[in-house]
Order: C-alpha cells, then structure tokens, then sequence
C-alpha cells in the first residue's frame, strides 16, 4: 500500500473530503458545532458534486438496488404519518447518501482506505485521550454511547489489523499499536456484540492470503478455510446459550431488546408494506409516547428521539416490507459483487469491503446507529461508497476481461 498522502487530488477537495468524513464518525460534539458542522456538509456536498456533475451522474446509476433504495426515502413523505419530520431526515440521508457516491465517483478503493488510515487513526487516538470514564461510567471516548465506541473500535481494529498483516511493513508498528488501541477501547466499552464481532472475524483473516495463491492450491485452502468456519459456526449455535449467558455476562433476550424488538414489529405490522415513512414511527406523538410508557429507558421516545436498536426493525418501521426487501436486494448484490471482485483481483481493498459488509450486517442486529439507512453515520456512507465502486470496477473488469487493462481505465476514469 502507497504511501497514504499520496492522493493526488485537488487539496480543496481532499480538506472537504476529510472534514466530511470524520464529521459522520459522529463525535459528540456541543450541539452549536454539530449543527455548524451539519451545516458545512449541506453546503459542500453540492459543491463536490457540481464539480463532478457529469461522473457523478453516470456512476449514481450503475446500481439500481441501490438506487431504488436510495429514493424510497424522500418519496416515503407521500405515506409518512409525520411528513415535515420524514422531509427534515431525508435531507440528511441523501446528504451523506451523495456524499457516498461523491467517495466512489472521485476516489479509488485503495485510496479510499489509505483515507480511512488517517482519519481512524486520528479517531481512535482522540477517543483513548479523551475517553477517560469518571467514576464508574464505561469508556465511551468522544462519542455519544459506548455502543457507538465499540462499534466503531471494532470496524477500525479489524481495519489495522488487516493492513498490519497484508501491507507493506514500513509502518506495521503503527497500524499494530492502533490495533491494540482500538482492542483495548472496545474491551473497556464493555460493548460485547462488537467484540464478539471482531473475535468471529478474525478466521476470514486467511482467505485474502489464500485467494493469491496458485488455483489447485487456493482451492484446497479455500475448501478447508470454509470447513473450518463451518465447524466454528455449528459449534457457536450450538453452544449459543452457554456463550451468551455463562461467557458474555447477557440473558438470552439480549438485555430486554427481544421485548422491544416485539413490541415494535407488532406496531410495524399495522403499516406492514410501506411503513410509517422515513422517521415517521418516532416523530409520531401517538406512537412515540406508547414507545415512552412501555420502555422508559429508551432515550428520546415520545419526544421525537428513540431507535429500534436494531437496523433490521428500524427498516422495518421505515418502509415495511418494501424497504426491508430493498436492503436485503441491495446487501446480497454489492456482497456478491465484492466476493467476486476480491477473487478477480485479489486486493486487498475488496478483502476489506468483504470485512465492512460482514461488520454491517452483523452490528444491524442489535444496534440502529450504523445500520442500513442511517441518515448520518460514517457506516452507511462507506456501504454507499462500497456499492458503486463494486459496480463500476466489477462492470469494467467484465467488459475488458483483464484486470490490467481495468486498472488503466480506472486511472484515466478517476484522473479526469
């Protein structure tokens, strides 16, 4: 991997482009700067994208899921039983949807992740400087809950770990040094589901360094790096209980979220094909205060705030079935596509796409914050990202049939 200030673009956008980046991170920051900053994104979105109008036209169609997806938001508003509040968070969503797309039309995979070495870098270490607890408090660093932390400690520690072991080792130290950074965070956020995350990723970690070998020899490993994933994951069901209670301290109804998760899918189901609009469930007085005298820890509820703790129900509550199916659509093909495209090239960018997808699908469980849909979270603008560029590289290597040749189309594509 080059050098990571080695991105040759123009340095007006490359300061937009970081500021944006880290601003969906989502640090808690006072709410005059977090508006400010909100505001700043409303304002150089558009720019970047004039600057790029006629590319980012082009790529904006190369994956129709997604784009079908992306416009059932706004158009949401027409069944919305809160229309002002589905009109006020769909600006938001197609804000850092478009700049998601922006990251895809003017930066390549890899100089996407040599972005993402600085800016979680940065992140972790100003989330261990100022993330010291007082009093019994859990670490919850610079964000706003110490599920927010963990999952991001999880994405960023299988990240450096990642590039610690496939990269080149001028900088391992420090990619190694982040990594135990990042580990230590995520142990005292006490955020188990990422932690039992990043520890159930970690036997895909060969499956890079068998996709470069030799095919008869790449087969065989892949065969049996896939028996033994196979026998790590009958074993966890099987013995999902004893890991659950006995190991990770938590009940079998995931400390009350399986009641919440009930509650809410009965209420979904009364608007179970279009759902009550995007952000309409929680803007809706009637339904926010049934959600406020039956769960009172969950924050916000009743006055316009709350979450399903759970993307998957959240999507639900959004747009029903349509938007679940939508989400489900789009997941299996830009996950396809990475597979495929990993197994084309064998770089590492897409190895670690895989890596992010798994992370997605996974932290969607048990958490709404970074899920599919989220109107400003740093997650839903790399899948938005991940997407388009699986298209746009998958649909060129297709054509050409070579990978080189692909690689120079793509330096031509990115250099105009």
């Amino acid at each position: 991997m080059s050098h990571p200030f080695k991105i040759k673009k123009h340095k007006l956008e490359l300061v937009i482009t970081f500021l944006l980046l880290f601003f969906y991170l989502g640090a808690n920051l006072p709410g005059v700067v977090t508006k400010a900053w909100a505001l700043f994104g409303f304002l150089t979105v558009p720019l970047l994208i004039i600057w790029n109008y006629k590319r980012f036209a082009w790529v904006a169609f190369r994956d129709i899921p997604m784009l079908l997806l992306i416009v059932a938001v706004p158009i949401s508003v027409l069944w919305s039983v809160s229309p002002d509040a589905t009109l006020a968070y769909s600006r938001a969503f197609l804000c850092s949807t478009a700049f998601g797309i922006f990251l895809a039309t003017c930066y390549t995979p890899k100089e996407l992740m040599q972005l993402l070495v600085w800016i979680l870098g940065i992140f972790i270490c100003l989330n261990f400087i100022f993330g010291i607890p007082s009093g019994t408090e859990v670490w919850r660093g610079i964000t706003h809950h110490k599920n927010e932390l963990s999952g991001a400690m999880s994405m960023a520690g299988t990240f450096f770990l990642t590039l610690s072991i496939y990269s080149s080792s001028r900088y391992r130290w420090i990619k190694l040094s982040l990594t135990g950074l990042a580990f230590l965070m995520l142990i005292l956020s006490q955020g188990k589901g990422s932690l039992a995350i990043f520890v159930g990723l970690l036997p895909l970690l060969p499956l890079h360094k068998i996709a470069k070998q030799e095919y008869r020899l790449r087969t065989i490993l892949l065969i049996s790096a896939l028996v033994i994933i196979a026998v790590i994951a009958v074993v966890t069901i099987v013995n999902l209980e004893f890991i659950v209670v006995d190991i990770l301290g938590k009940n079998m109804g995931a400390s009350s979220r399986d009641q919440v998760w009930t509650y809410l899918i009965e209420r979904g189901l009364e608007k179970p094909w279009l759902g009550y609009g995007y952000a309409g469930f929680w803007n809706d007085p009637e339904e926010g205060l049934g959600v406020a005298l039956e769960f009172p820890w969950i924050g916000g509820a009743g006055q316009g705030g709350g979450n399903a703790h759970s993307g998957y129900v959240e999507t639900f509550l959004h747009l029903g079935w349509l938007g679940v199916t939508l989400v489900a659509i789009s997941f299996l093909t830009v996950l396809t596509r990475v597979v495929l495209l990993h197994g084309l090239t064998r770089q590492i960018e897409y190895f670690w796409m895989i890596q992010f997808l798994l992370i997605l699908a996974c932290t969607g469980f048990y958490e709404s914050y970074g899920s599919f849909l989220a109107y400003r979270h740093w997650f839903w603008v790399l899948y938005v990202s991940s997407a388009y560029s699986s298209a746009i590289h998958l649909n060129r290597i297709m054509k050409t049939g070579n990978k080189l040749v692909n690689i120079q189309a793509e330096k031509s594509f990115y250099s105009k």
